[in-house]
């Protein structure tokens, strides 16, 4: 990987928080997901994520450059940029700049050409292209499916899901089950539970049915109760007693089922993803998914 080191080390021993930029001449999507992978092995630090997709011409690149190095002066440290920059002038232009810069493709591609007895072509957006027609229509598929059994809008055939996810209202049910589809091609179904599942203390039978597919998940009543502020403020149901009453009888009904809930109090969508789909590799489910858009 390409790295252009700036500052002295007690740059980085004095700052529990620091500056990340992820920049592209495309989406950026690349250098955002190996940047964030590569930086979530340092939780004693406090990330500020900036994006800067479409950065394709000189002029954009000076005036971005210009705004890192008035962030480094700022913040007194050198933000930390990973790109994904074919371009040699442009690229060249951005490592002038006051940062720690980490170039993706140019960490790779040399040493994969070397071994694939080949040249890389160096050319913008190529990944961004249709490379698995099966597993992108799979994954519309997913995606559709998921959008219809959002918030149990569907019970009759939310037994057809690959997973069930359940619990609280405005507690990640509905993200997670889009990204798991997006990203994984999951037909992800969600059951919000209510105040007529606690009247009834129990389940519904489609859900009860489909036990090995349920993943039940839990939250802390001051994060629940900031959620819904935003949502509905200084409402019954965005308070801090109602939030707390709901997640005491929730539990008893997971208790009375043996299910063992995921916290989403302090965890992204993709780590709360990532737990499922371990436990779907354990299982199986996905392994056949992957088989089955193989031999489509």
């Amino acid at each position: 990987m390409c790295f252009i080191y700036g500052g002295d080390m007690s740059e980085t021993n004095n700052n529990s928080k620091r500056t990340v930029f992820f920049i592209s001449e495309s989406t950026g999507i690349t250098a955002e997901t190996l940047g964030m992978s590569l930086l979530s092995q340092f939780p004693q630090i406090e990330f500020t994520y900036i994006q800067r997709p479409f950065i394709d011409s000189v002029d954009k690149v000076k005036s971005l450059v210009a705004e890192i190095n008035e962030m480094a002066q700022s913040e007194s440290f050198r933000p930390l940029v990973f790109a994904t920059m074919p371009e040699e002038n442009i690229n060249h232009l951005l490592q002038q700049a006051k940062c720690h810069y980490y170039e993706v493709f140019e960490s790779f591609l040399d040493k994969i050409g070397n071994d694939l007895k080949a040249e890389p072509v160096f050319e913008s957006g190529l990944s961004h292209g249709l490379v698995n027609e099966k597993v992108y229509d799979s994954r519309i598929d997913a995606l559709n499916f998921t959008l219809k059994h959002d918030d149990a809008m569907v019970l009759k055939t939310i037994g057809d899901a690959d997973v069930i996810i359940i619990g609280l209202s405005r507690s990640g049910k509905t993200p997670t089950s889009l990204y798991l589809a997006l990203k994984f091609g999951i037909k992800a179904a969600n059951y919000p539970i209510t105040e007529d599942d606690f009247q009834r203390n129990k389940l519904p039978t489609v859900l009860l049915d489909n036990h090995e597919k349920l993943f039940a998940t839990k939250i802390k009543a001051k994060r629940l109760h900031q959620i819904r502020e935003k949502r509905m403020p200084n409402s019954s149901y965005a308070a801090l007693s109602t939030c707390k009453e709901e997640i005491k009888k929730v539990q008893d009904l997971y208790t009375q089922y043996n299910l063992i809930p995921m916290d989403v109090t302090s965890q992204s969508i993709e780590e709360l993803a990532a737990q499922i789909v371990r436990k779907l590799h354990k299982t199986g489910t996905l392994k056949k998914k992957l088989h089955s858009w193989e031999n489509k």
